[in-house]
């Protein structure tokens, strides 16, 4: 149905209805006006034409003769209503009133609307029924929906209208998808489906909150403001209300007779809503942490989360604490097994996870008072490192840094599953067997890392982050998934089905069954979308007007080097070094880290490989290096200032790369810089280990730009650097001096926010005047609303996790980049991260990227 007329037609249609004149100076003006107001009405609708003048060339003008016989043409007892443009064209149309017969002269009115505006709103009323008179009025009100649009303050407002008493009502909900809203041309479909019903009828913007106003009147729907992604809510009253919502619900569907409109992820938009008053229906709103689209039972697991501990009989202390070490190395076998299994199915950032969580049992001071205490008989193993994991929580849950604090959840994780392994359980068994959508008060990375993705349709939690370690294992997996929904996810009971609508963070409770339909069709569809981004995979990513952009994976191991060639990478753009000096009681020496790299430019086959130096600090300190204490690790010693402090370790590893990029496209970048004079010394450093390799000493240096005062600098640096690539997870959170994982700064974390878009526009202006090239290897290059924006910014390189690798292309497949110019322009001049937001849900982001939007 979309682009085509909806048949709207019905017995009433051969009813008389009000004619309409449009008198203008200009033949071609009039017929102009009449062909836009058919348009809007409909084929249904009676216009005639009194334009120019009669003679050579048609010259301008107005004649009451021929506005007479455009009057005559269409009269009926409905009677006419004529609209005029201006000076000899109103004077001739009173001239006209007094030359008609005096049984037609009352039944024709003048009207002072504007042309254009009111022939449109007079066509679609005329279309509808409505009695002479009000067709006036509602024309006069014509630029009311114009004014609002433009945001004249001065514009009225469409007054509120109260329902029927007494009478039972329906109500139909959806989230409007045309590219312009509800403007004049779907405005006027929804007259005429609305001509067919004589319920009342009234519509609400949900998302402005306004106050429901009379359906049927154009000037009241076009004044309420309506934008794409805006949420609408139609409240019908009367006998036939119910058959004129489904209408409605079918004319939604088929946008309005406008081309369709679907996600960016593949899914379909939501679907129109039928919500009876009496639906049981109950949403609750969280926290997105991986998108998509779920229908499935409920797998409760808050009864599984108080473990009953048997209680503890101690032996011996040597006893003791030879059952703790027994106890630590089956949890470092599970750990390993699970890091494992990781390693081709999540990106590097998840794996790492549990580089931390093995480097937690190696912990010397935490080993040293329980067997201290083990041995002064305090108590057996299970009890006294249960206190010690409860102590070092506590110390993490007292640090001032949010994102530090939250660390404790991964203690207390694997402090538990040492207690299950000393009481003879296990912690890999129990979530992975369940299936369906699993509900928690909070989940534990170790509970994420083995779930089968498979079996798992979503997950749901009361607590939770977008930055925790179970919300990125989460993201990683591809599970969709919604945090912090509250206790009253409480109400949850188990095998209940649950609908998720991840993308929108939210999930609903006792959903009936058209709910249940609706959210099923679109996930087959998302489906469908996903598999094929996935057989187009290795294509180039051209936009439409031939612009490339390079798609790079970012990797953490050797290993993922041939999943991210499997999955599309046409390179890496991050390949994160610490995985080499993780897990060891001391630093790899220079071979093994020439191998390492050597090897994984082998498996790329000469595509790209960025290697980043080693970038430790904050919460990723080397246990054979101390860095000291520091109250806030996040803005202490890390990154290329840690490295430069440890110079031996820095320059092994400098030699190592040069050695590998002998014969292998290998570039280098360092990470945290922060002044110009720690880049030239890292640089320096650089220079001197490739001084014994002659073709290492052409190979590209860059640098992360993660902080702001790097970004402010990027002239000098351009100058002397050889790329750029934007590291936004860190620049965000430095930027609004907000932590990611702070649960009550989480608005803050947005990277489509004004302010961030314009450091990336200074940075690609500055780096390209000088010939350099940038990249951008943090979340925001996986996420596909924004890929308009980055190929507007002049962002050369995208580097993403390999799951995000094949939407991306075809997102960027979709985008013309000529035009995405322009849209970042006008995100640049945006205020909020929100107005950027509304901007990708406008019609302007359709253009650019058809049938590809969230």
């Amino acid at each position: 149905m979309c682009g085509k007329d909806l048949d709207v037609t019905d017995s009433r249609d051969s009813q008389p209805r009000v004619g309409l004149v449009i008198v203008s100076h200009s033949r071609q003006l009039a017929e102009g006006v009449a062909e836009l107001a058919r348009e809007m009405g409909g084929s249904g609708v009676r216009i005639a034409t009194a334009g120019g003048m009669d003679g050579p060339g048609s010259p301008l003008g107005t004649d009451a003769l021929r506005v007479v016989e455009a009057i005559e043409s269409l009269y009926s007892e409905a009677g006419v209503l004529v609209l005029m443009d201006l000076g000899s064209a109103v004077m001739n149309a009173e001239l006209a009133l007094d030359l008609l017969p005096p049984g037609h002269r009352e039944n024709v009115l003048l009207c002072s609307a504007p042309l254009v505006e009111g022939a449109v709103v007079a066509a679609v009323q005329a279309r509808l029924g409505t009695p002479l008179r009000q067709v006036a009025e509602e024309a006069c009100g014509a630029l009311l929906a114009k004014q609002g649009q433009m945001g004249d303050a001065e514009a009225p407002q469409a007054s509120p209208l109260e329902g029927p008493e007494d009478s039972p009502e329906a109500t139909l909900r959806f989230v409007v998808l045309n590219p312009q809203g509800l403007h004049a041309r779907p405005a006027a479909r929804l007259m005429q489906v609305l001509s067919r019903f004589s319920a009342a009828l009234r519509l609400r913007n949900l998302t402005t909150q306004s106050q429901a106003v009379d359906a049927r009147s154009l000037n009241a729907v076009m004044t309420l403001g309506v934008q794409q992604g805006h949420e609408v809510e139609f409240i019908a009253s009367g006998q036939d209300g119910g058959s004129a919502l489904e209408a409605l619900r079918l004319l939604a569907e088929a946008h309005f007779g406008e081309e369709p409109v679907p996600s960016a992820a593949g899914g379909g938009a939501p679907s129109p809503i039928l919500l009876p008053q009496e639906s049981l229906a109950v949403w609750l709103t969280g926290t997105l942490i991986s998108p998509g689209i779920a229908v499935g039972p409920a797998a409760v697991l808050w009864q599984e989360e108080e473990e009953v501990w048997e209680e503890e009989v101690a032996g011996i202390p040597s006893q003791e604490w030879e059952r703790l070490q027994q106890a630590l190395q089956r949890v470092r076998n599970e750990l390993t097994a699970t890091r494992a299994a990781l390693v081709h199915r999540a990106d590097p950032q998840a794996v790492e996870i549990f580089d931390a969580h093995l480097l937690l049992l190696e912990d010397a001071e935490l080993l040293r008072w329980v067997h201290e205490r083990i041995h002064q008989g305090a108590g057996g193993a299970f009890s006294v490192w249960k206190d010690a994991v409860e102590r070092v929580a506590r110390r993490y849950e007292a640090l001032p840094d949010e994102y530090l604090r939250s660390r404790s959840v991964d203690i207390q994780d694997v402090g538990r599953q040492v207690l299950l392994a000393l009481n003879g359980g296990s912690r890999a068994a129990p979530v992975e067997q369940r299936s369906g959508i699993l509900a928690a008060l909070d989940f534990t990375p170790s509970e994420i890392a083995r779930l089968d993705a498979k079996r798992v349709q979503g997950l749901c939690a009361a607590h939770g982050t977008a930055h925790s370690h179970a919300a990125i294992l989460a993201r990683s997996l591809g599970i969709p998934a919604v945090f912090g929904l509250g206790e009253d996810l409480r109400r949850i009971r188990d095998g209940e089905t649950l609908l998720m609508d991840a993308t929108a963070a939210r999930v609903c409770l006792q959903p009936d069954g058209a709910l249940l339909a609706e959210y099923e069709d679109r996930a087959r569809v998302e489906r469908k979308s996903r598999q094929r981004a996935y057989q187009l995979r290795a294509q180039a990513a051209l936009t439409r007007d031939g612009h490339r952009v390079e798609v790079a994976a970012n990797i953490g191991q050797v290993a993922e080097a041939q999943a991210a060639v499997e999955a599309g990478a046409e390179g890496v753009g991050l390949f994160r070094t610490e995985f080499l000096f993780f897990q060891r009681a001391s630093a790899p020496d220079e071979d093994e880290q020439y191998e390492a790299y050597r090897e994984a430019a082998r498996v790329l086959e000469g595509r790209p490989l960025i290697i980043r130096t080693l970038d430790v600090g904050g919460d990723k300190p080397l246990p054979y290096l101390d860095a000291g204490q520091e109250a806030n690790p996040f803005l202490g010693v890390r990154g290329v200032r840690f490295c430069l402090a440890n110079r031996e370790l820095f320059s092994s590893q400098l030699r190592a790369i040069a050695r590998a990029a002998v014969d292998a496209p290998i570039r280098v970048m360092f990470p945290m810089v922060a002044t110009r004079e720690e880049w030239l010394e890292a640089r320096a450093l650089w220079e001197e280990a490739a001084r014994p390799f002659p073709a290492a000493r052409h190979v590209e240096v860059g640098l992360m730009l993660e902080v702001p005062s790097a970004v402010l600098l990027v002239q000098h640096l351009a100058a002397e650097a050889s790329f750029f690539s934007l590291g936004t997870n860190d620049l965000t959170q430095y930027l609004f001096a907000a932590e990611r994982g702070n649960e009550r700064l989480a608005h803050l974390s947005d990277a489509l926010h004004p302010a961030l878009l314009q450091m990336v526009a200074r940075v690609t202006e500055a780096a390209h005047a000088r010939g350099r090239w940038v990249g951008l290897c943090g979340e925001l290059a996986a996420e596909t609303l924004a890929v308009p924006l980055l190929v507007g910014l002049g962002v050369d390189e995208l580097s993403m996790s390999v799951p995000a690798i094949a939407p991306v292309k075809q997102a960027l497949r979709a985008c013309h980049a000529g035009e995405a110019r322009a849209l970042a322009r006008q995100a640049l001049a945006c205020g909020s991260a929100a107005e950027v937001r509304r901007l990708l849900a406008g019609e302007a982001f359709e253009g650019i990227m058809p049938g590809m939007r969230h």
